[in-house]
């Protein structure tokens, strides 16, 4: 069990029974002895009443750790709920005379007690309301007396603009981005990853500009292209051809770049159903429990029994006509109701245990406010890399269906290696070799690059990296 969290079992236990004065004065006490506790801060913006003063402890919170999303969004939603009152005369000589009664009060150096360049804050020094009886009678207000605050001279979240609280946003989004590509950055086959990716695009790019700008369509159309001038088809690699043509005389660069474009869509329609099959499924699984678990979890099991390959093979071979998106979709939703769902249901159960989780329950949040504002945002870096993995299986199984001929997709890597198969020696030669070799290694560098993002991806959803990271 977590320590942290069963420190905080019985604060949670007050809130839930509607104790909040106890929880506050708990917290408190929490407080003073670690001014930096970033759950006793976000704890007790649940505690008091007051929402200027919880707008001030989810400030606090944001002073701590800047990346806390759930006090990031009550704090956005606090913001446009109070309205900035002006100080009255007799409210402006009570500051006056509180700045001059602590102005000569000793000062901790930075850093101390706070982590580097947080100033920490001091208690009232009478504290005879956390020990006698009387004081927890009192009720939260007291226990907020006694709450170190901001200075009162600080600008109150509630009075800054829209504009300013967007790019506070802005910032904590920004900051978010740069620590989850630091971790990805650290891999270095990860950068690899995306170099071949970026390199595939450009073949996907290139076609069709070379097909306007350079290439006669006569001869090198993927499909019904023919060079009249060499006779003896297929052809090695020579100056007009750089990969040589097959054995139906087509050029075999131009039927290479032709199917780069099928083979990205194929995968990101594999990649988007399985992430969001997969996200939907077992976010409803983690959060909801009970019957709902139940099905899901049985429904997953299920799919589990039907390898997504296989399915595509035989619907395949039933419907040839099916071109990239429909495989898509149909490998996409195999896999994202079955082996995603799984893994990404364990994931936001570990999510769901947080202690901030419980404190978004706590402070009354709907059900669509914690998963929206809350689960989601954790399970992101998941669901990236469950859709890699779907793009390097979803082609894959689609190049196997077309190598044995299942599927009548004329632009496929699968295909060309099928043809020449098929056609060999119809020239009067078995020279094949310069058809096989590209389209294989287009497969295998197309699958290596995806593979190789979802190995760096994995770093940024690893709870493990993460932490190590935010000690670093």
């Amino acid at each position: 069990m977590n320590p942290s969290r069963e420190s905080v079992r019985p604060i949670l236990k007050r809130l839930s029974a509607g104790k909040n004065a106890e929880a506050a004065i708990l917290l408190a006490r929490r407080i003073e002895r670690n001014p930096s506790d970033e759950v006793a801060w976000h704890l007790l913006s649940s505690a008091l009443s007051d929402p200027k003063q919880q707008i001030q402890c989810l400030e606090r919170v944001l002073e701590i750790n800047p990346q806390n999303q759930a006090a990031a969004s009550r704090l956005a939603e606090l913001s446009g709920a109070v309205e900035p009152v002006e100080a009255t005369d007799e409210e402006s000589e009570e500051e006056e005379e509180d700045d001059a009664s602590t102005a000569d009060r000793p000062r901790p150096p930075p850093g101390i007690g706070g982590g580097p360049g947080i100033q920490p804050h001091h208690f009232n020094p009478n504290r005879s309301w956390l020990t006698s009886p009387a004081g927890v009678g009192r009720g939260a207000s007291a226990a907020a007396a006694a709450v170190p605050f901001p200075a009162r001279g600080a600008v109150p979240i509630a009075r800054r603009s829209r504009r300013q609280r967007l790019r506070i946003r802005s910032r904590l989004w920004w900051q978010r981005a740069r620590m989850d590509w630091r971790a990805f950055s650290e891999s270095p086959l990860a950068i690899l990853g995306v170099v071949l990716i970026l390199l595939f695009a450009l073949m996907a790019i290139a076609h069709p500009i070379l097909m306007r700008t350079v290439w006669p369509s006569g001869i090198y159309d993927p499909v019904t292209g023919y060079d009249t001038t060499i006779f003896d088809h297929p052809s090695l690699p020579g100056r007009g051809h750089l990969l040589g043509t097959d054995t139906l005389g087509r050029d075999v660069l131009s039927m290479l770049l032709a199917a780069t474009t099928p083979t990205f869509v194929l995968g990101l329609t594999a990649a988007l159903t399985t992430a969001l099959i997969g996200t939907v499924l077992s976010v409803t699984a983690a959060y909801f429990r009970g019957k709902t678990d139940a099905v899901l979890t049985n429904l997953a099991d299920v799919f589990l029994l039907f390898p997504a390959p296989v399915i595509m093979v035989i619907i395949g071979a039933r419907f040839r006509e099916l071109g990239p998106v429909p495989l898509g979709f149909i490998y996409g939703l195999v896999t994202g109701a079955g082996a995603t769902v799984i893994v990404m249901r364990a994931h936001a159960l570990q999510v769901m245990s947080k202690p901030y989780m419980q404190a978004a329950e706590i402070a009354g949040g709907s059900s669509w406010h914690i998963i929206v504002k809350h689960l989601l945002p954790a399970m992101l870096p998941l669901a990236a890399l469950q859709m890699m993995i779907a793009v390097t299986g979803a082609v894959v199984a689609d190049g196997f269906i077309s190598f044995f001929g299942l599927t009548r997709t004329t632009s496929n890597w699968g295909t060309i290696i099928y043809n020449a198969f098929v056609y060999r020696g119809i020239g009067g030669t078995d020279r094949i070799w310069h058809l096989i070799l590209p389209a294989a290694i287009c497969f295998s560098l197309f699958a290596l690059g995806f593979y190789l993002v979802s190995r760096g991806l994995h770093r940024v959803a690893s709870p493990t990296i993460r932490s190590e990271e935010n000690r670093i």
